[in-house]
C-alpha cells in the first residue's frame, strides 16, 4: 500500500508540476506569515493570514482531489471552496483535542485515534460532511489498517524533512507528492469499505 500510494504521488506531481509547485507555495507563504510575531499589527496580520491559510488549505486538497480524479482545475480554484471554512475549523480543533486526550490518559491511544483520524479533513473537504461525521468515516475506512497507516505516516514525515532539509526546496516537491499519496491512501480504503458494504447479504436459509 505505502509504497504504491509514494509511486502514485511522484507520478501525478510529475504530470501536473506547475499547479502542484504554485499551490504548495503559496499555502507555505502564506503559513510563514500565519507565524505572527511581537506587536498588535504583527499579531493581526498573524491572525488574517491563519484565517487565509485554512481556507488555501481547504482548496488545496480540493483541488489535489479533482487532479487524482482525473480533472483539470485552475490555480485560482484554490479560493473557491471558502464555505467550508468552519467545518474545516471545526475539524482542525476537534482532532487535535480528541489525540491530546488519547496521549493523556496512556499516549497508545492517542497514538492510535491520530492516525486513525488522519484522513478526516480530506473527508471533509471531499463529503462536505460536518467535522463528527468526517473523523466517523476516518475512523471506520482505516479499521484493520493501522499499522499501514502509521507506517506510512512515518515514510511521509521523513519525506517533507528531508525536503525540509533541502533548503525548504524541497517541500515544493515532497508536499505534494505526500497529499497525492494520501489521497490514493483514502481512495482506496473508501473503495473497499464500498466493496464490503456492496456485497449482497447471504440468503437465509429455508425454514423446514
Amino acid at each position: 500500500m505505502i509504497k504504491n500510494a509514494i509511486r502514485y504521488g511522484w507520478g501525478k506531481t510529475k504530470e501536473n508540476l506547475e499547479i502542484s509547485i504554485f499551490t504548495t507555495l503559496l499555502m507555505l507563504i502564506v503559513g510563514v506569515v500565519s507565524g505572527g510575531g511581537k506587536g498588535f499589527f504583527k499579531s493581526i496580520l498573524g491572525i488574517l493570514a491563519t484565517i487565509f491559510l485554512l481556507v488555501i488549505r481547504i482548496g488545496y486538497n480540493k483541488i489535489f482531489l479533482r487532479i487524482s480524479d482525473g480533472e483539470k482545475p485552475k490555480f485560482s480554484d484554490i479560493f473557491n471552496e471558502y464555505r467550508l471554512f468552519w467545518k474545516f475549523l471545526g475539524v482542525s480543533i476537534l482532532m487535535p483535542i480528541v489525540v491530546l486526550a488519547g496521549l493523556i490518559l496512556l499516549i497508545v491511544p492517542g497514538i492510535i485515534w491520530a492516525v486513525r483520524f488522519s484522513l478526516s479533513p480530506l473527508i471533509l473537504v471531499d463529503t462536505h460532511m460536518g467535522p463528527i461525521a468526517s473523523m466517523k468515516e476516518s475512523f471506520a475506512i482505516t479499521r484493520g489498517n493501522f499499522w499501514n497507516l502509521l507506517g506510512f505516516w512515518i515514510i511521509i514525515g521523513l519525506i517533507n524533512l528531508l525536503g525540509l532539509l533541502i533548503i525548504g526546496v524541497g517541500l515544493l516537491i515532497t508536499i505534494p507528492v505526500s497529499t497525492f499519496a494520501m489521497i490514493h491512501i483514502y481512495r482506496s480504503l473508501s473503495s473497499s469499505r464500498a466493496s464490503v458494504a456492496a456485497k449482497p447479504s447471504p440468503m437465509p436459509a429455508p425454514v423446514a
